[in-house]
């Protein structure tokens, strides 16, 4: 049985690293973003297409990031892929609430007018990322979404969720229906870690191998082709996925 972890024991560990060497409240801010984010979206921390803008002239965005969608099969001149290209556009908030809907919707609006190109003297990282973005939004097929993202240390209030429905009201009216929101919070890593712990499963095989201790705790030897198809087999049969071996590796 999976013992549980208290969610505020998981988020105090996890803000352990926001929190190291007493940084600044921007840093801080850079680094809960930044953990959120990456974490949530499962991608690498120096991951290619993740883009900072926090600070001033950045139109409300804090981090970008383009995820690209899976290449599908050409047929004919139709693409059949069934995933397209996503941007995340993230407004974080560290250490404190969106402090009511009329805030939330305000840097709601703050960002969609960036987006839209209503808001003048960006700073030049921010208007690099709106000339990305512009392109995007020319080019983008049926598939291809603009998401705006709120980060927080806790989720959004049942008022402030409702609100979240207005701003993709809003989003889509200026933006068009490429445009859609989201909400994340530690919380919302905690709950995906639970579930993962869940859901594993504890596995015991025999894999015969010749080995010989290198160290406190590695193994080296070789492995029978024999056995390892032996074992593979064993595994598969277990799980019905090799997948989950792979990932493991």
């Amino acid at each position: 049985m999976v013992n549980e972890i208290k969610f505020e024991s998981f988020q105090e560990e996890w803000l352990a690293d926001i929190l190291a060497g007493n940084p600044s409240n921007v840093e801080r801010g850079h680094r809960f973003a930044h953990k959120l984010i990456t974490q949530w979206l499962d991608i690498e921390s120096g991951a290619d297409g993740l883009v900072y803008c926090d600070g001033s002239g950045d139109g409300g965005i804090d981090v970008a990031y383009l995820d690209r969608g899976d290449v599908g099969e050409i047929d004919g001149n139709v693409d059949t892929s069934s995933t397209g290209d996503t941007w995340y556009i993230v407004q974080s908030k560290y250490g404190k609430a969106f402090q009511g809907t009329g805030t939330l919707l305000a840097e709601s609006q703050k960002v969609v007018d960036t987006l839209d190109g209503k808001r003048p003297r960006l700073s030049s990282l921010a208007e690099g990322l709106l000339e990305r973005l512009t392109n995007f939004k020319h080019q983008c097929g049926e598939h291809d979404r603009l998401v705006l993202v709120f980060a927080t240390n806790l989720p959004l209030s049942e008022d402030e969720k409702r609100v979240l429905q207005d701003v993709r009201a809003l989003g889509r009216e200026r933006l068009g229906p490429i445009f859609d929101v989201e909400s994340i919070s530690i919380e919302t890593i905690y709950r995906r870690a639970q579930e993962d712990l869940a859901n594993a499963q504890q596995i015991k095989l025999l894999l015969k191998a010749q080995m010989v201790q290198s160290g406190s705790d590695l193994l080296l030897g070789s492995v029978p082709l024999l056995e390892l198809y032996s074992f593979l087999k064993s595994y598969r049969d277990k799980t019905q996925d090799l997948d989950e071996l792979y990932e493991k590796m």
